[in-house]
């Protein structure tokens, strides 16, 4: 059974396009050249970027801007997402400084049945279903399905242009981001403090601060607490290793600071998160790899979600229908009291006519 994982490369049309559906795990920072579009198909997942935190629920997605630093973690328990990258020289046929373009486009739970976000989600869906086809006509609707789904981004969500110094300065934020990401990610078990960082990489301590909140969409002990507890997550699989040990090898000064941080991430003490891995007996490399769905999970969770979807939308138009319905009503209302009023008003114009002649 093939995973749901594809590429498209065709140069020739500046076509450079990865297509794949997977779990959301634990919590990753990470950047890349290519535009990224986020669809979440199950579930509920938190994208932290540009010093925000996005909470994306079912249906739910966002652009994430070429060379933007960002992180995601799973909020619910197998949530998963659908995730396109494309690289922006795709858009050098239509945009002079195709490099400098950023778009804003992100679906909420307030608006995701709009129409545009539909279309969006349905071409993505039927996108994927022909990537990694070797045919000429597979190809073709592969291509002409990628060429729908950016008009329509382009159509609705048009892309602004930023300047070249902008591009400049989120370069080396990035690259300074990290520079840091991959000290703590190989120092996390050790005391690591702002300080050691500001002198390591000789930034002031504040500009430190600054750019992971900016990058990150949290501070720096926030992200050096969520790494440790990833890491340690992976660690309780093993079920003959103590959790006290497990505590201080990860970098938490004592147990109770362990099990405060880990049930505030996961609503749940290490030691219920442990018997929850035995009795689903969950081995290491699936915690720690990244799990794409196979074409059989994929068509069942799609099948699922057009029944929901179809459901959603039913009950979304009968809302708009009975909103509609209660406009008229009050704005029948309205009419009635206005014309009312212009009778009062023309008997008196007529009285005060009749009175000069």
């Amino acid at each position: 059974m093939g995973r749901m994982f594809y590429t498209l490369e065709n140069h020739k049309r500046d076509i450079d396009v990865k297509q794949y559906v997977y779990y959301i795990g634990s919590y990753h920072y990470n950047w890349h050249d290519a535009m990224e579009l986020l669809i979440v198909l199950q579930g509920e997942i938190e994208v932290s970027i540009n010093g925000r935190n996005n909470i994306l629920e079912e249906n739910n997605m966002m652009i994430i801007n070429s060379n933007v630093g960002h992180a995601t973690l799973a909020r619910k328990q197998n949530s998963i997402a659908m995730v396109i990258h494309l690289h922006p020289i795709y858009f050098s046929s239509y945009f002079s400084d195709y490099h400098l373009l950023e778009f804003r486009c992100i679906a909420s739970s307030k608006n995701r049945h709009a129409e545009p976000f539909k279309k969006i989600r349905r071409l993505a869906v039927e996108m994927i279903q022909f990537m990694g086809g070797d045919s000429p006509t597979e190809k073709l609707c592969c291509e002409s399905l990628l060429h729908e789904l950016t008009a329509t981004l382009v159509k609705y969500f048009p892309p602004e242009e930023i300047s070249s110094t902008e591009m400049a300065s989120n370069k080396r934020k990035n690259d300074a981001v990290n520079q840091m990401i991959r000290y703590i990610d190989k120092n996390y078990r050790s005391k690591i403090s702002l300080e050691e960082l500001s002198k390591v990489f000789g930034y002031n301590k504040s500009y430190v601060s600054q750019i992971v909140k900016l990058n990150l969409g949290i501070n720096f002990y926030e992200y050096l607490t969520r790494i440790r507890l990833r890491e340690a997550t992976y660690a309780l699989s093993n079920l003959e290793e103590k959790i006290s040990d497990i505590a201080l090898s990860y970098g938490f000064s004592e147990v109770k600071s362990f099990n405060t941080a880990f049930r505030n991430s996961f609503g749940k003490t290490p030691s219920e998160y442990r018997k929850q891995l035995s009795e689903k007996k969950h081995s290491q490399s699936l915690l720690t790899e990244k799990r794409y769905l196979d074409e059989e999970e994929f068509k069942e969770l799609i099948r699922g979600k057009k029944e929901t979807e179809i459901s959603s939308d039913l009950l979304y138009q009968r809302k708009r229908q009975e909103v509609k319905e209660l406009l008229n009503k009050e704005d029948y209302q309205k009419i009635k009291e206005i014309r009312k009023e212009l009778d009062v008003t023309l008997k008196k114009i007529t009285k005060i006519e009749e009175k000069l002649l």
